[in-house]
Order: C-alpha cells, then sequence, then structure tokens
C-alpha cells in the first residue's frame, strides 16, 4: 500500500496560486500573488498574456468579473519534474459544472516561486451557454 506524500514546497506554491483566481480582495489577492509569483512571472494562455504581479491580478479580476460565481480549483495532483510542474484545473459554477477546464504547465523560478504558467483550455465555454 502507497503511503500519503507530504505536501511539497512546489505543490503549496501551486495550491496558492490557485487560491489566487477564488480571492476578490485586492489586496488579500495582491499578497497570495507575491507569494506565489516571481516579480518576473508571466502567465499565458489563448487569450492573454500577462507580465509581472499587477497584470496578473488584473487578469483575475477580468475573468472574476466576466464569469462571476465561479470556483476556481486544481482537479488533479500536482506532478513535478525538475524546475517544472503540470496538474489540471476546472473553474466550476455554483452547481458544480465546469465552465471552463484545461491544463497548465508550470516553470518555478529558483526561489522557488511560479516563473511562467502556461495554461491549455481543455473545455471552454460554448456560445449562448453563458446566457
Amino acid at each position: 500500500m502507497r503511503k500519503a506524500s507530504p505536501v511539497s514546497d512546489r505543490q503549496q506554491q501551486i495550491d496558492t496560486y490557485v487560491e489566487t483566481w477564488n480571492e476578490s480582495d485586492v489586496d488579500q489577492r495582491h499578497a497570495l500573488i507575491e507569494s506565489a509569483w516571481s516579480a518576473d512571472g508571466t502567465y499565458h494562455a489563448p487569450a492573454v498574456e500577462a507580465h509581472g504581479h499587477a497584470a496578473i491580478s488584473d487578469n483575475i479580476a477580468r475573468i472574476q468579473q466576466k464569469y462571476p460565481n465561479r470556483v476556481f480549483c486544481r482537479t488533479s495532483e500536482v506532478f513535478l519534474h525538475k524546475d517544472r510542474a503540470r496538474y489540471t484545473w476546472a473553474m466550476l459554477d455554483l452547481a458544480g459544472s465546469a465552465t471552463i477546464a484545461g491544463v497548465d504547465y508550470a516553470l518555478f523560478a529558483t526561489d522557488g516561486r511560479l516563473r511562467r504558467v502556461t495554461c491549455v483550455y481543455d473545455r471552454k465555454p460554448r456560445a449562448g451557454e453563458l446566457s
């Protein structure tokens, strides 16, 4: 029987990052971003490229406004390899259905914080779905 492994520092960084997507208080979100992201961090997604803490926070606020009443969660374990990680995630509506889902590929800076996250969507809203 396999023993549960302790949470790694890098997994904790990923979980802090995921938490930022649910934080609506700007100051609290900035504190989480500073904890999770290096100053030169970049978030890449098909529709946006956000460089630095302020731009990452602004992007999260934009998504929260576009998709209100959603909860962002990690849906897989964090798979780690050297300075990289991969995990799946979903943004759920109040009924628990995924509005958006995907895979994130993370690169860590030498200080252990995130340097880059690249988002690849598995599921995006279909036309008229959010009306």
